[in-house]
This record gives C-alpha cells, sequence and structure tokens, in this order.
C-alpha cells in the first residue's frame, strides 16, 4: 500500500509538472533537448576557465567574451541558428508572453558562470525593500557592487552591453534596448522572495533572467511565477535556463520563498534588464526617432493602443507631464491636448485589477484539484474572498489586502513552502 501511494504522488508531481510547464511559453521543442555536442577548444589566452562537469572529466577550455562581442556568439548555436526557434521567440515576445528557454548559452560559459557565482558568497549582499505605500517588498542577495564583480562577471557585462547583443535583443523582441543594462547576480537564500511586481521602471523595456541552479527540489520554492489574464505558469530553478520578456505595466510576476529545507543548494541567476536609448516625448521632438513615417509621435499609439505597452516608466511619467501642462494652459494645441489626455487614460487603465479578477476566476475553476492536492500533502492555501464578499476592485483600492491575498494564493500552490510569510502578510 505504502509502494503504491508512493507512486501515485509521484504521478500526480509529475502530471502537475506537465500541466504547469506546458502552460509557460518555451522557445521551441528543441530548447527541450540536451546539448550533446560542445565548441570546440578555442586557443589558450588569460581569460579561459577550465571546467569540470559533474562527472570529474574536464571539458574545453572557455574564453571569456571580449569587449564587442554579441551574445549570439555564447547562445546554444543549436538553437540560435535555427530560424524556426528564432521565429517563436519572436513571436512570443512580441505578443506580451514570457520565453523560456533550455539550455540557452554554450554549456562552457553555463558552468563558468555557476562555479563563479558559487564560488563568491561574499560578494553578494543583502537586498531587502519593504513600502506601505507601493505594498511591494522584496528579500534577496545580489552582488550590484561594480568593484565586487568578478573578471567572468565584468567579461558578461560588457557581452550583454555591447551594440551587437543590443541589437539582436531589440530584433528579438520589437523594443528599443539601445541603453545602458547591468546584468547583476542574484542568490535567493531560505527566506528570500519577492512579491508581485511588473519591473517596469526607469527606462527598462526587455528583462533576462539567466537561471544558474543546480540539483533543486521542486518543494524548495524559489519559483518564478508569471501572471496574466489566462494563465499563471512558472519556472523553476534549474541550470542554464534563460526567461525572457518585454518590460511593460502588465508584466507581472513574483519569486516564492525558498524554503528553509534547501539548506546549502544556491538558487543562483544572472539577471537584469536591457533599456531604451533615453527617449522622452516631447511636443517639440523629432519625431522619427521614435516613430518614423508618422507626422505626430502621438499617432503611432493611437493607430493601435497595443502600441502603447512599448512606453517606458520614464516616458509614461513624462505623458504625465505633458498631460499636466496640457491641463494648465502652458500647451494651446488642442488638438494634441486631447490625444495626449486619450492615450495617457488608455496607457494607466486598471493592469493589476484585470489579472486579479482573472485570477479569480482561476482559483474558482482550480479549486477541487486544489483542496485534493491540499490534503495529499497536508498543505494550508489561502484563497482570496469570494466575490459577493468583496468591493469592486480598482487600481485605487487593490492595494495592499488584495495584492497580498493575490501573493498568498500564488504561494499556497507550491507545497512544502514556508507559510510564515502569508500569516505575517494577511494580518493586515
Amino acid at each position: 500500500m505504502m509502494i503504491y501511494t508512493s507512486l501515485l504522488s509521484i504521478a500526480s508531481a509529475v502530471l502537475l509538472a506537465l500541466f504547469y510547464g506546458s502552460l509557460f511559453a518555451s522557445a521551441s521543442n528543441s530548447s527541450e533537448t540536451t546539448i550533446k555536442s560542445c565548441v570546440d577548444n578555442e586557443d589558450q589566452t588569460d581569460n579561459t576557465a577550465d571546467l569540470t562537469s559533474d562527472s570529474g572529466v574536464t571539458s574545453n577550455a572557455f574564453t571569456y567574451p571580449k569587449v564587442g562581442d554579441s551574445i549570439t556568439s555564447f547562445l546554444n548555436p543549436n538553437l540560435f541558428q535555427d530560424p524556426e526557434t528564432i521565429h517563436n521567440i519572436k513571436q512570443q515576445l512580441r505578443a506580451g508572453k514570457p520565453v523560456m528557454i533550455h539550455n540557452a548559452f554554450q554549456p562552457e560559459y553555463a558552468e563558468a558562470m555557476y562555479q563563479d557565482l558559487s564560488s563568491a558568497e561574499d560578494a553578494f549582499e543583502l537586498h531587502a525593500y519593504a513600502h506601505e505605500q507601493d505594498d511591494f517588498s522584496c528579500y534577496h542577495y545580489n552582488i550590484y557592487d561594480l568593484q565586487k564583480y568578478t573578471p567572468l562577471m565584468n567579461a558578461t557585462l560588457e557581452l550583454f552591453n555591447s551594440t551587437a547583443t543590443k541589437e539582436f535583443a531589440s530584433e528579438l523582441s520589437g523594443r528599443r534596448c539601445g541603453g545602458q543594462t547591468w546584468p547583476a547576480a542574484s542568490w535567493y537564500k531560505p527566506g528570500s522572495h519577492s512579491l508581485p511586481h511588473s519591473d517596469w521602471a526607469d527606462q527598462r523595456t526587455v528583462a533576462y533572467v539567466w537561471h544558474l541552479t543546480k540539483d533543486w527540489k521542486h518543494g524548495w520554492g524559489g519559483h518564478l511565477y508569471w501572471m496574466s489574464e489566462t494563465s499563471f505558469p512558472f519556472v523553476p530553478p534549474s541550470f542554464n535556463t534563460l526567461v525572457l520578456f518585454s518590460v511593460n505595466t502588465r508584466t507581472q510576476h513574483m519569486v516564492t520563498s525558498v524554503n528553509h529545507l534547501a539548506g546549502d543548494v544556491k538558487r543562483l541567476t544572472i539577471n537584469g534588464w536591457w533599456e531604451d536609448n533615453g527617449w522622452l516625448p516631447s511636443f517639440e521632438d523629432d519625431l522619427a526617432q521614435f516613430a518614423e513615417g508618422y507626422d505626430d509621435w502621438l499617432d503611432y499609439f493611437l493607430e493601435d493602443s497595443a502600441r502603447l505597452l512599448e512606453l517606458t516608466a520614464d516616458q509614461s511619467f513624462r505623458l504625465g507631464q505633458l498631460q499636466a501642462e496640457c491641463t494648465a494652459g502652458g500647451y494651446e494645441d488642442e488638438i494634441r491636448c486631447n490625444k495626449l489626455h486619450y492615450v495617457y487614460e488608455t496607457l494607466h487603465e486598471g493592469s493589476y485589477c484585470r489579472v486579479f479578477d482573472a485570477f479569480l476566476k482561476y482559483t474558482k475553476d482550480t479549486h477541487v484539484r486544489r483542496q485534493r492536492y491540499q490534503s495529499s500533502h497536508r498543505q494550508r492555501v489561502i484563497l482570496p474572498a469570494k466575490k459577493e464578499n468583496r468591493e469592486e476592485c480598482t487600481e485605487q483600492n487593490f492595494p495592499p489586502l488584495r495584492r497580498h491575498l493575490f501573493a498568498c494564493s500564488l504561494l499556497g500552490r507550491v507545497r512544502d513552502l514556508d507559510m510564515d510569510i502569508c500569516n505575517r502578510m494577511t494580518t493586515i
């Protein structure tokens, strides 16, 4: 009987993993395959690392990226030289969906970076944030100080910042990625987490998360959850997996708390954002620098409201300033001011509420399955209040309670997670 129960639990876990994994946008079927061949050995230089695999066999020497190199030279050629894979990545990114790419970088590069981060424990510093105004909190460890970057991290910074790399990111996403980027290392220790947020800040356009975690167990948490209006897939910590998404007001995601059972196993990533090259909207702009072929950059957004998601946080803030200028009579072109008012109001529709209401429907539709799953694993799940017991969701009343319940409901879906954080969050 015990053997039968164990087999049933394993089968249930596999089915759940397949179900949730299928929701997340993978680049292509070929991205699921393991790389079987390595890049030929290059000439030895000072910027090399001799790598040893788990089996104890030394692999080919890895040559560090040089200034001006393109990221395409270090990506897995089995994937990124395949036109169909590139097409699928473009299609997903431009549709506003996250892309998860397994075995994304050449294995020598991934192994070198993993060893580098694993041995840089003293360089990681706690990054903790909690603020009542925006009701966001995070707790994790990072290497932000450039003085503490290792030679390989510096080489990676140069690689992600090269003109060729940023042109490649722009080609994939359809976004402007010409600004500076600062790839940083992250280490989520037991207790580390990040509540729902969109990354929509400054001039960010495309986010990247390079997962570099080995030997991780599903029940240890640390999952990257994606929260859209239609599904709530997640990415478990893994090795050499690249996640990309186009940043906008609707790219809500979170990282669930890491369970203390993880012990000394490290959840490691390299993450950051490619950014716009600095353009801000203005009534006196050279229009061609943003929307070539349009007499007015406002017409570019009015033609298709979906393009508003291309605006960065800084650009949106500047729109607000221009709108205030129109309201105060500081700009006398009434037609353009009306255009601007429509664009600004459309941009700031309640994206939080759309996602939250979709999640309420999701939890209702799956409540029976969740109860069975909860019973089988003795896990407590916190659900949002029923619709008849809650006021209408608006941008104004969404924080703080709704975001807390939102986060805790998602945290509760990962079994064996430490739920103390949810107990604290819901006592408000």
